[in-house]
């Protein structure tokens, strides 16, 4: 798909005549027609379209689905391997399933509750079961002290374009509403391997500081070290 479109730009970057071939094909003398002066002439705009629409019906009909394992994403990662067009990483092997529900924990005299679900999402015609990830803390008195619970999946504070590392873990990306004064970096979940019920996560702190960040570096409000969870 994205050779597709490098393609499709070429092919309307070709759409434009320059104002000295358009007179010479006249016979006429450039004159004073300064160089470097390009429009688009309308015979050449239509075939363009109909090429254009002729190659979308093409790629749309002819792409096949390459399924490849969600877990072996981490090697595309890691190598720097870009994903074959029209390619689907699905969960064929049901390993993200576990890793579904509702899990709560505490920590730091905090209480954690996340909400994690599956979704399958599409860009540039690449297909991925991924897992989402939402939150709700409050600390001993009950205050709340922050919730993405609600918000929807678009939304850069929901943790998610995430893989399934080595160890087992699902590896969510990670941005808080302070994401530019340091709250980002990757949140682990490793559910326990004899019971379906109990897992545990943490926060790696990338903390990077981008420029817009005017108050300096925020507090981290995701647990830095395991933490027990229990499903619901």
């Amino acid at each position: 798909m994205k050779t597709l479109i490098f393609i499709l730009a070429l092919i309307l970057n070709f759409g434009y005549t320059s104002a000295q071939e358009k007179l010479l094909e006249k016979g006429m003398e450039s004159g004073k027609v300064e160089k470097g002066t390009y429009y688009k002439t309308q015979d050449n705009l239509l075939n363009k379209l109909i090429i254009i629409f002729s190659i979308f019906s093409i790629s749309i009909f002819s792409c096949k689905a390459q399924i490849i394992p969600v877990e072996e994403h981490r090697e595309y990662k890691k190598n720097e391997i870009e994903i074959p067009d029209c390619a689907y990483l699905k969960d064929v092997n049901n390993i993200l399933p576990k890793f579904i529900g509702t899990w709560k924990g505490n920590y730091n005299s905090k209480s954690y509750e996340f909400k994690v679900t599956m979704h399958t999402k599409s860009f540039l015609g690449i297909q991925k079961d991924e897992l989402l990830m939402r939150y709700k803390i409050t600390d001993a008195n009950g205050t709340l002290i922050e919730s993405t619970l609600s918000l929807p999946n678009d939304s850069p504070n929901i943790l998610k374009n995430g893989y399934v590392a080595e160890t087992g873990s699902y590896v969510f990306s990670y941005i808080g509403r302070n994401g530019a004064c340091g709250q980002n970096g990757w949140v682990f979940m490793n559910p326990y391997f004899d019971t379906n019920n109990k897992a545990r996560l943490f926060l790696s702190i990338e903390g990077e500081i981008y420029p817009e960040c005017s108050t300096g570096p925020a507090d981290q409000i995701l647990p830095t070290d395991w933490i027990t969870l229990t499903k619901q």
